[in-house]
């Protein structure tokens, strides 16, 4: 396992898995190979997992390591016979944020009726968004920003997944074309 990269995550949280044990842990070491985490509680004091599976919550992704660990009072260590999985890329980070925004619907160059949601959260990259209701056609939407300033950010973004809830809709969005003024007020509004 090379973990050269991965000193940024000292000190973050981790949830710790192997069979039907899990417990929250931080990232107390990187070095030689080897990652360590020192657990919440000693539940697995004196364990031998031969399969675990560390979920580190750090801001640019989600980090999975896996494979056999060291059990040595609350703290887990995994050697470099284990791996390393990056998941959730994201250039931008971005922060979870209740606002007001529409999308609407574009078809055959024309606006149609927008939609109104809510943000999950925001960021430069773009959004996540839950609607009642589904948005209408099958081209990416506009999106309406309402910003806290009482401004606004229009956008044409692209689909990245659309769910339906049952009860709603949930649209992640990634802008496309933002220019670097509405860029820059949605960095303000996310730092």
């Amino acid at each position: 396992m090379d973990t050269e990269d991965l000193v940024h995550l000292i000190g973050l949280t981790a949830l710790v898995e192997t069979g039907d044990v899990e417990v929250t842990a931080s990232v107390s070491a990187v070095e030689d190979g080897r990652i360590s985490f020192t657990c919440d509680s000693d539940e697995w004091a004196g364990a031998r997992p031969d399969s675990t599976l560390v979920s580190v919550f750090a801001p640019d992704a989600l980090y999975r390591v896996s494979g056999p660990a060291t059990v040595v009072g609350a703290t887990v260590t995994m050697g470099p016979d284990g791996s390393v999985e990056r998941i959730q890329r994201r250039r931008w980070p971005r922060r979870r944020l209740d606002l007001a925004v529409t999308l609407c619907p574009v078809v055959d160059g024309r606006h149609l009726e927008g939609v109104p949601g809510r943000t999950v959260d925001v960021g430069v990259g773009g959004l996540c968004v839950e609607t009642l209701r589904e948005v209408p056609g099958q081209g990416d939407p506009m999106v309406i920003l309402s910003l806290p300033d009482g401004t606004s950010v229009v956008s044409l973004t692209s689909t990245v997944a659309a769910e339906d809830l049952g009860d709603g809709w949930r649209y992640r969005l990634a802008f496309q074309d933002l220019d670097g003024h509405d860029a820059g007020r949605i960095a303000d509004v996310v730092s």
